[in-house]
């Protein structure tokens, strides 16, 4: 039996550090659904860096899950 995997479906994840708590940062997701699979990681990232420089706090990470659906062939 052969599978492949087909993409469908990525999101973008910001990790901002909106303080600082008994001296350890205080992490919040900021996500954007629904952003084309075939989208290269280069432009994925230039927009969290767009949308970074439009946040009051600091980004500290950025994250792209990808969504794959399996099929059998």
């Amino acid at each position: 039996m052969a599978v492949q995997s087909l993409p469908y479906n990525s999101r973008l994840i910001l990790r901002i550090q909106v303080g600082i708590q008994q001296g350890n940062p205080v992490l919040r997701n900021r996500s954007f659904n629904n952003i084309k699979a075939d989208v290269s990681d280069e432009a994925v990232y230039t927009v969290a860096q767009a949308l970074g420089s439009l946040q009051k706090f600091p980004i500290v990470k950025v994250v792209r899950t990808n969504d794959e659906e399996l099929s059998e062939i």
